[in-house]
């Protein structure tokens, strides 16, 4: 017990020191970083920078917008040519059936059938009450 607030007591203290020292510290880097700041060489470079960015910004913009340009042009090369492979693997084969056919070449097919189709009705209602057991447990 009695090493136990040794300890204890030693932290305090080296905390307290420490956050003094450190908060001296912490003073002295802040003034130091907001002079190095404000000296008037850093600010003249700072405006120089500035000047340099404002000048390439458009450069740099039109780089992007011939860019995007390129790159939409080639998904749309690349959309018609897949749009017109799938065209031609559909309309390629050609399927009769007895309630319509598919006509070969044009990718249309008669699908007036399914105005008429009925939808399935169940013979016995399913009972959602009773869940089915999970695997491993019981029915009982």
């Amino acid at each position: 017990m009695i090493k136990r607030l040794i300890f204890a007591t030693g932290f305090a203290v080296g905390f307290v020191v420490g956050s003094a020292s450190g908060r001296k510290s912490y003073e002295s880097l802040k003034q130091n970083a907001l002079k190095t700041w404000h000296d008037p060489k850093v600010q003249e470079k700072v405006s120089e920078g500035t000047d340099w960015v404002k000048a390439e910004v458009p450069v740099v913009g039109e780089k992007l917008a011939g860019g995007a340009k390129k790159a939409a042009g080639t998904v749309g090369t690349k959309a018609a040519d897949a749009s017109s492979a799938v065209k031609e693997k559909v309309s390629g084969s050609t399927t009769d059936t007895d309630k319509g056919t598919a006509t070969a070449g044009t990718g249309e097919s008669d699908y007036s059938h399914l105005e008429t189709a009925k939808p399935v009705v169940t013979d016995s209602p399913v009972n959602t009450a009773e869940p089915f057991p999970a695997p491993g447990e019981s029915s009982n």
